[in-house]
């Protein structure tokens, strides 16, 4: 017959942690807690910089595709090469953010000669708010434009339109980076980042050394090298640069982590130059 052993009781099983042993646990659950903290701002962060850049890349395409558009199907003559860029000057400064397109509605009423004003569409910023990108329109006056060449009176004219409120106007885009200028008396001027660049091809002072017999119609710098006997082929192209901020709208004044993003665009417009009857 076996009989059961007896075994001593061993120590007091415990309950609950040390002082030591909860303060590893609070710091291990702290620095895990800040890990995901700092995983969550990051994937925020990442979300707004996606969403503000794809927001950012779809005003531009809207942008470029549009003046694009525009500058393919403008009317152009000798007198008009279908576009044309006004620089604004302030003091001794200019700013090639200005943007003429001869685009009437319907047929041009002088095809071979100047535009009027009820059929051109400009681009340029808004002066009051210059973070966004205007589209204007001058409806109901058939006043014949200024030549090319006189930018001067260009600026007056249209400075003129704006002063007066007859200008209609659309907003393309309220992204625009604002970039504060110096102007002459030490003050500073709020201004939206959109250059624009305009080459013709021959230029008009190739125009101006045929006409004076320095250079033969053959020796033209022809667009693609395309002429006859009586017509040559001429090229306006134009160069777009908008920079963008991604994201919301800039406030006036107010300093952006953001960086802007620039976007490029070219348009070109082909039209025939007609040899001068000898």
């Amino acid at each position: 017959m076996c009989l059961p052993i007896e075994t001593s009781p061993g120590p007091a099983r415990r309950c609950g942690l040390t002082l030591m042993e909860l303060l590893i646990a609070t710091s291990i659950m702290a620095m895990v807690a800040g890990t995901l903290g700092a995983l969550a701002h990051g994937v925020q962060s990442a979300f707004e910089y996606t969403e503000g850049h794809g927001l950012a890349t779809q005003h531009a395409r809207v942008v470029l595709d549009r003046i694009a558009q525009h500058v393919e199907t403008a009317t152009a003559s000798e007198e008009f090469p279908g576009f044309l860029v006004v620089p604004w000057r302030e003091g001794s400064l200019d700013f090639p953010e200005m943007l003429v397109v001869w685009h009437p509605d319907e047929k041009a009423a002088d095809p071979d000669g100047l535009p009027r004003y009820d059929e051109l569409v400009i681009y340029a910023p808004n002066p009051s708010v210059p973070s966004q990108l205007l589209e204007f329109t001058i409806p109901s006056d058939a006043r014949t434009v200024p030549p090319p060449g006189d930018l001067a009176q260009w600026r007056s004219e249209l400075d003129a339109l704006r002063s007066s409120g007859r200008l209609r106007s659309f907003v393309l885009t309220n992204l625009l980076r604002m970039c504060r200028v110096p102007e002459a008396g030490g003050d500073s001027q709020w201004r939206g980042a959109v250059r624009f660049g305009a080459r013709l091809r021959p230029s008009e002072a190739d125009w101006a050394r045929y006409e004076s017999g320095e250079l033969e119609w053959a020796e033209l710098p022809w667009a693609r090298g395309t002429y006859g006997s009586r017509t040559g082929l001429r090229q306006a192209a134009l160069q777009i640069e908008i920079q963008l901020m991604p994201g919301k709208a800039p406030v006036l004044g107010e300093a952006s982590a953001q960086t802007a993003v620039p976007f490029f665009g070219a348009a070109a417009r082909y039209y025939p130059l007609e040899r001068p009857e000898p």
